[in-house]
């Protein structure tokens, strides 16, 4: 008799994020990971108004915890301690901790996190996934369409400010203390055995350093796998996200500076385009749910009436306003950057 084979492990990869009113994108943004490859998504949330909560407690395959967050403390930083302590955290092969305007992106042929994972050396430990940032490219309005299908003007590569060489990780907990915010802690596990963009293999120093956050200077060439980074969208939702401010910086306002730091439209890029039709298939198979089709709705609905609020305020006119005039950024030269991290150094 034939034996037939043993049918392979699944990898069973983590995700995890914080959520407060981020309902209209919390389907596509589960969807395209799903499609991804992930198999299990822990999703912490608080504060919200938006029926953010609701919403998720629908989904199948996503463990839903709300929690009240302490004011006087970072909301991200009690979330991932509250994930570390997760039973999930002991049952899965790799974690990433993102955010949901941060959207894998893979080089073609790789379409999952399981394909990445195989195209890198068989030691690594963890995957540095740099951000690209996708600016607001004039729209204005909201649209209930995927982020990624509405928003294909972004930063050139290479890229020249620091800003947008930050980074998210996926990796394999088992190899590291606890999650970060960009990298998991490495204290007293070792080192660990790092990827950069799924290009090159990270040296001694940058695998040893918790605090290096920043591929500025790094990469050799182009990443193979990244996230795109949608912090902006149109400007209608900035307004909206500005009334809700950011997860890990409490005193950093939402501001002209930020906006003109993000909204770079210099190049189209398309390279998440292939994966996209898996997530199409995912969220068109949750919005055939009736419930979960009233959910998504009511998010939208809240989101709407949200920026219709806001436009009732002079000064939130105002600041929409200048808006809509910082069509897009300029990227800084390599010398213009230089002069200016000069003058950093000089201060």
């Amino acid at each position: 008799m034939t034996q037939s084979k043993a049918t392979p492990p699944v990898t069973r990869i983590l995700a995890i994020t914080c959520m407060r009113n981020e309902g209209p994108y919390c389907l596509e943004w589960i969807a395209h990971h799903r499609a991804a490859g992930v198999t299990d998504f822990l999703i912490f949330t608080h504060d919200c108004d938006d029926g953010t909560p609701a919403l998720l407690d629908l989904m199948p395959g996503v463990t839903h915890v709300p929690f009240q967050p302490d004011a006087d403390k970072s909301v991200q930083w009690q979330a991932m301690r509250l994930a570390d302590a997760h039973p999930l955290m002991k049952t899965t092969d790799w974690v990433i901790f993102f955010d949901c305007d941060e959207f894998l992106s893979l080089e073609a042929p790789m379409m999952t996190f399981g394909d990445l994972i195989a195209s890198v050396p068989k030691d690594t430990d963890a995957i540095a996934l740099p951000w690209r940032f996708f600016g607001a490219a004039g729209q204005e309005e909201f649209d209930d369409r995927l982020t990624p299908e509405r928003f294909v003007m972004c930063a050139p590569d290479p890229f020249f400010l620091p800003a947008g060489n930050f980074f998210k990780s996926l990796f394999r907990p088992d190899k590291f203390q606890k999650l970060g915010v960009h990298r998991p802690k490495n204290k007293g596990k070792g080192p660990g055995k790092w990827s950069l963009g799924g290009e090159q293999t990270a040296n001694a120093d940058f695998a040893d350093t918790d605090s290096r956050i920043n591929l500025f200077g790094l990469m050799q060439s182009p990443a193979r796998a990244r996230l795109n980074h949608y912090s902006l969208r149109s400007a209608g939702e900035f307004m909206v996200k500005r009334g809700r401010g950011l997860p890990n910086r409490k005193t950093k306002n939402l501001d002209l500076h930020y906006w003109a730091e993000r909204n770079f439209n210099t190049v189209k890029d398309h390279q998440i385009e292939p994966m996209l039709a898996g997530t199409r298939a995912e969220i068109s198979h949750w919005l055939a749910v009736p419930e979960i089709c009233a959910a998504h709705q009511r998010t939208v609905q809240w989101h709407q009436d949200a920026f219709a609020e806001l436009m009732k305020d002079p000064d939130n006119i105002q600041f929409y306003l200048h808006l809509t005039l910082l069509g897009g950024s300029t990227p800084p030269s390599h010398d213009q950057t230089q002069s200016h991290l000069r003058r950093h150094t000089q201060t």
